[in-house]
């Protein structure tokens, strides 16, 4: 039982805490969560950016194995001189995420690619790549079966050398029954 001298008593424990400094606490380790979360990000693009060479030329004189890709030309777009990215846009990704952005002949394109469907033999010239006949029927078959079924035919390959694009092929190019050239990848 309390007496009532008990309860006339001065409360002699401390306060209760405030929550002002647990929510401070909260949000300080939220914000450097975010700040970690947000410089492993960078770190990675940045490394990946030094790392990758890019789209080197298809080096000259022989022959190097080279991956085979169809661009869908449905989804695929033309970049407008005004807006082609400088460093910072090809950084960040001018296009979405399952597009690339590659300039050929002059023109910027953000091209949504198919593959890869296969590897054949191409040759780097000064001005691109180039397949010898045998090479170009082996891409038309590669294009051929890849067009099976669909409704629109693929005009347009890229070729893959080294984790970036040699060179993009026209595929009305490929019944030539010579050697077939195709343009540079910058």
């Amino acid at each position: 039982m309390t007496s009532t001298t008990e309860l006339d008593r001065p409360i002699t424990s401390p306060p209760a805490k405030s929550h002002g400094r647990r929510w401070l606490r909260r949000s300080l380790i939220a914000v450097a969560a975010l700040t970690a979360a947000g410089v492993t990000t960078a770190a990675t693009g940045a490394t990946y950016v030094i790392a990758h060479s890019g789209n080197e030329p298809l080096p000259t004189g022989s022959m190097h194995a080279v991956n085979v890709y169809t661009v869908d030309d449905s989804i695929s777009t033309t970049v407008p001189a005004s807006e082609r990215p400088g460093v910072i846009g090809r950084f960040i990704g001018m296009c979405d995420a399952d597009t690339y952005y590659v300039e050929v002949d002059g023109g910027g394109y953000c091209v949504v690619l198919n593959g890869s469907l296969g590897e054949v033999e191409a040759t780097g010239t000064d001005n691109g790549v180039e397949l010898s006949p045998a090479e170009a029927a082996k891409v038309q078959g590669i294009v051929q079966r890849a067009d099976e079924g669909g409704t629109e035919k693929t005009t347009r390959v890229v070729l893959e050398y080294d984790e970036g694009w040699a060179g993009m092929l026209k595929v009305a190019d490929l019944a030539s029954g010579g050697p077939v050239h195709g343009s540079a990848i910058n």
